[in-house]
């Protein structure tokens, strides 16, 4: 796969926590700021094998990962929105795209398949995966989180208590529509400080131009700034298998 940097695997291996392991992009290890983007869960897309095949490997994650986010004329909708929050524009280039997951960690947060879009995880899926996440926060030297879905904040906090870290969190002031995003700071097993913002899961009925100004003051994308012009030439993605 093209833009991931294979180099932590042995990090990954050591945790048994993680059936999937997350994507890390190939600039992640010298980016100015160290950032995860957390998505909440996969849910079974395929009732034959292709499915199980790809979701019995730790490369599960990483093979659907790369699919949507860098097949970049991929219509998308949580990768291509929370794209588009980031840099506020309804369009950025192919270039800011690569950058963008060039630089990030992303992993998902609960590391069991749903049956279907109708189920929702449970809080103790929520508990189980934040405790998985705060142990990368710590080992990956991750410094801030954009949390897809506002739900699991207390799920943080019971996770947090159990491992007896610190972890502070809140309602964000601003409201939109119906939700609001949370915000959070936790401090890892050797104390350092990460800050989390979550917001509406950007799948579905999400507008990206009211959460932009949230996402861009919530958390520092001053590393996603320095891009390339729209005019780079991108290489092609290698073709992957099992497509969806």
């Amino acid at each position: 796969m093209n833009h991931l940097d294979l180099s932590f695997d042995h990090l990954f291996e050591a945790r048994d926590q993680l059936k999937w392991w997350p994507w890390v992009g190939s600039e992640f290890a010298r980016s100015a700021v160290k950032t995860m983007v957390l998505g909440e869960s996969v849910y079974r897309w395929s009732k034959g094998e292709a499915f199980d095949k790809r979701y019995a490997l730790t490369s599960g994650l990483r093979v659907t990962h790369s699919n949507h986010a860098l097949d970049f004329g991929r219509k998308s909708r949580y990768v291509r929105n929370i794209e588009r929050a980031i840099f506020q524009r309804r369009n950025p280039s192919d270039a800011q795209k690569q950058m963008l997951w060039s630089s990030v960690i992303y992993h998902n947060l609960v590391l069991e398949a749903m049956e279907s879009v109708k189920h929702r995880p449970e809080e103790k899926q929520y508990q189980k995966g934040w405790t998985a996440a705060l142990d990368l926060f710590d080992v990956m030297s991750v410094e801030q989180c954009l949390v897809f879905g506002v739900e699991s904040l207390n799920a943080l906090r019971l996770a947090s208590r159990e491992e007896k870290l610190r972890c502070s969190g809140e309602r964000h002031p601003t409201k939109v529509g119906r939700f609001c995003a949370r915000s959070a700071v936790v401090h890892t097993r050797s104390g350092r400080p990460v800050k989390l913002l979550f917001v509406r899961h950007p799948s579905s009925f999400f507008s990206w131009r009211k959460w932009a100004p949230v996402v861009g003051a919530g958390l520092n994308w001053d590393f996603a700034e320095a891009l390339p012009t729209p005019e780079a030439q991108i290489p092609e993605p290698v073709a992957l298998t099992l497509a969806a």
